[in-house]
This record gives C-alpha cells, structure tokens and sequence, in this order.
C-alpha cells in the first residue's frame, strides 16, 4: 500500500484554542507536519536539553555500567535537582531515569562530567550531535537547560531530535515510567514530571524556565496513530500545567483533522473492456492513500496516453499510472469523476 503525504497540510490553530503560539504536530507515520505555527523561530529549550543530554549518555554507555558521581569544580545546585552527592555510585540506566523522569538537572551534569569529565567539552559534543542529526538552527549552551544567553532552538529542531532518539533508542522504556524508585542511601520516589503518561502520551520530555515558559514534546501512540506534538512558551498558570492542556488539544485537533484518504483501492475497478463476448474489468495493481485533512475536496483529472492510464489529483500535486493492455479494438473513453474510474469500450 503506497502512502503519500499531501502538501497541503502545516496549518495554524484558530488563536483561541491554545494559549501559546509555538506549536507543531507531526504524524510520524506519513511524516507530514499537521498543524504548526512558528516552528522555525528561536526559542529557549528549558529542561527538553535534556533528550540531547540523555542521548549522549545512553549512545556513550550500556545501560548497566556503573557511573561515579562527579561535579565540575564550583558546581551549585540550580533549578529542580535531586541533590546527587559527589561519589554516588549510580547505573547508566538510573542517571538516565533521573534526567527523563525526574528532570534532575545535577544528573545532567553528572552524565556531562561522565562523557567528557568537562562540561565546555561536553557541550561541544551536544552540538556537534545537533549537526550530525540535522538540527541547523540549534545551538546548545549548557546540558540542564537553564537559561543562558545564545541557549537555544527551534520546534522543527526539536523535532528532528524526537524523531531520532524514537527510531534510534529505547528512551522511550525510559521516558514511559510514572515512577522510578533508586536507593540514593534509602530508597527514594521520583515522579515523572509528564502528567500525560495515563493518556498515552509516553514521553518524552517536559521543561519550564522564566523564557521557555511551559515546554513540553509529547509522542503518542493510541487511537492507531503515533503522533508528536511540541508546545513551547505556553503561559505559566499557578498549576504549570498549560503546556498538557495545549498538548492534548493540539493532539486531538491533529488526530480528527488529518488523516489517510483513501484514494484508490485495490478493489476499485479502475476501467473495463467491453467486447461481443464479454466485459472485462481492469483492478489497480496497488492501492493509493493520501495523509491529507480529513476535510480537503480531491480534485481528479484522468487522461490516457500511450496505453497507460493516468489519474491526477491535481490539488495533491499527484500522477498515478496504471498500464493498460494493448487492444486491437477502436477504443472509446468514457471519463467517470466522482467514481474515480474509467470505462474503455472496445467495438468491433
């Protein structure tokens, strides 16, 4: 079965239904951008540094490999942190659960200090990885996402990044958890910052600063679709929880909006043979499906030429062709547009 990506999809939301406006949705499978606005500006990442920096670690060490908690010198506790002690013996896999989870962001200087055991080196290394991936208006500061002058990106970046980490990691068995226990000197609970996990939203990261705002990039799989939303600088309400609100209307404004259209299928008859003896009915060789709105009004133009047999979907910018069989009969065309086939009379 052939899927197309229609190009008229990348619209915006009405202005309402949203309280920021720097968002995308993407449907994974089509690879077709759904509704966007501002994708391509500058904008601070907050705590979503972090899937670089859990990238990094994840792609530098196995899972189970033991890691030394180390600080740079002068090192501060800032922002949400878990207070990891200098020394602490933690798991490639634990560090990881605290960076995705928790969002700790002492554990993105650990796994800074692990990689490169110097954070200017290890930034260096987050951005040669943004180039290497394809993030072109990216540029990376410091590996916790806090605020920082020249700290930044933009949602097509951040897209690019969630599209690689899911078709390259299992982060997603990381980023899924609601909770994760580690013994730090007893044991301990650390929530996942995603409030969405129980709606199917399975990751993969969350942020907030005073110039991101709330930031969240969301992936989900339910309702038979894998679907990324990214919401950034929604307005920081008293709960800071804008930024789910607005994923979860992005997500379902995409999901009812877009679709794949059905075009031709396999059982259309796409054109018959009639003769003295018998009709014969002529089925496409593969079905054609369009990722278009659910909405958008196929305009189809059908031509025959050099015994082939062509539809145009003109406002898809699409030309299927199917062969026909070469015939000694004269041949009459009779063009059938809302049934989407085409009748061949053959006479003696």
């Amino acid at each position: 079965m052939l899927i197309i990506a229609g190009p008229l999809l990348a619209t915006e939301l009405e202005e309402s239904l949203l309280t920021t406006d720097t968002y995308i949705s993407y449907d994974y499978d089509s690879k077709s951008v759904m509704y966007e606005k501002n994708s391509n500006i500058k904008i601070s990442p907050a705590s979503l540094t972090k899937l670089m920096t859990a990238l990094l670690l994840y792609e530098s060490n196995s899972l189970n490999q033991d890691i030394n908690a180390k600080f740079p010198q002068g090192y501060e506790y800032s922002g949400k942190v878990a207070y990891l002690e200098e020394g602490l013996v933690l798991t490639t896999e634990e560090l990881l659960e605290l960076l995705l989870v928790y969002s700790a962001n002492d554990a993105a200087y650990i796994a800074a200090m692990e990689i490169s055991n110097n954070i200017d080196s290890f930034v260096e290394l987050m951005n040669l990885k943004a180039k290497e991936i394809g993030m072109v208006d990216t540029l990376y500061v410091n590996p916790d996402g806090l605020d920082e002058l020249g700290h930044e990106t933009t949602l097509n970046d951040l897209l690019t990044l969630s599209i690689y980490i899911i078709e390259n990691t299992k982060l997603l068995d990381i980023t899924s958890k609601k909770k994760v226990f580690l013994d730090l000197g007893g044991t301990n609970t650390f929530s996942n910052t995603n409030l969405l996990i129980d709606e199917g939203f399975e990751g993969l990261k969350t942020g907030w600063t005073s110039k991101a705002g709330l930031t969240f990039v969301g992936f989900n799989q339910n309702n038979s679709r894998r679907v990324i939303t990214i919401v950034n600088n929604s307005f920081v309400d008293t709960e800071k929880i804008n930024h789910f609100i607005d994923t979860k209307s992005l997500y379902i404004k995409s999901i009812n909006d877009f679709a794949v259209n059905n075009l031709i299928k396999s059982n259309n008859v796409i054109y018959k043979i009639y003769n003295p003896k018998s009709i014969t009915n002529y089925y496409p060789d593969k079905e054609i499906n369009s990722f278009t709105r659910t909405n958008l009004a196929i305009q189809e133009f059908i031509e025959i030429k050099n015994n082939k047999f062509l539809i145009s979907f003109n406002n898809l910018e699409m030309k299927e062709t199917f062969n026909i069989p070469s015939s000694n009969y004269k041949i009459d065309y009779q063009f059938h547009w809302s049934n989407r086939f085409l009748n061949n009379i053959f006479n003696n």
